[in-house]
């Protein structure tokens, strides 16, 4: 092998390794279709009732930078730990899923739930996250 086939070798090389890296670097967990296919259909039906408020986007941004961000990101794009909150499984569900699935959570795949917070606060984290289209 001549000095050009080699170093073109090494170069293929670092360069499919760098792709290899960034792509597991970029890893996100798949959101939870499943599970949010769970919720009963009484709350599959309620309607947020702070839907398309303004403050409640606002406390609902606060409280997600709080309680969420260090899992889901502060863009809200996922990661390794928790998927990606703009991805069409979450955004095509209904707020009272999503307000099911933060009251109930899935520890099993490493997703509290936010129980203890009162309900006008997990409504709020529903307008915010129904935002990230």
């Amino acid at each position: 092998m001549n000095c050009r086939n080699l170093l073109l070798a090494i170069v293929s090389l670092l360069t499919i390794s760098s792709v290899a890296w960034a792509w597991q670097q970029a890893k996100v967990r798949e959101p939870p279709g499943g599970e949010l296919a769970q919720a009963p259909e009484s709350y599959r039906a309620r309607p947020n009732p702070y839907e398309k408020q303004p403050d409640a986007v606002k406390a609902g941004r606060k409280l997600f930078k709080h309680h969420c961000a260090q899992c889901h990101g502060d863009d809200a794009r996922g990661s390794e730990e928790a998927p990606d909150l703009r991805a069409d499984v979450i955004q095509n569900s209904s707020p009272g899923t999503l307000f099911w699935f933060l009251r109930n959570g899935n520890l099993k795949e490493g997703m509290p739930s936010w129980s203890r917070l009162p309900d006008e606060r997990l409504w709020q984290i529903v307008s915010y996250v129904k935002t990230l289209k």
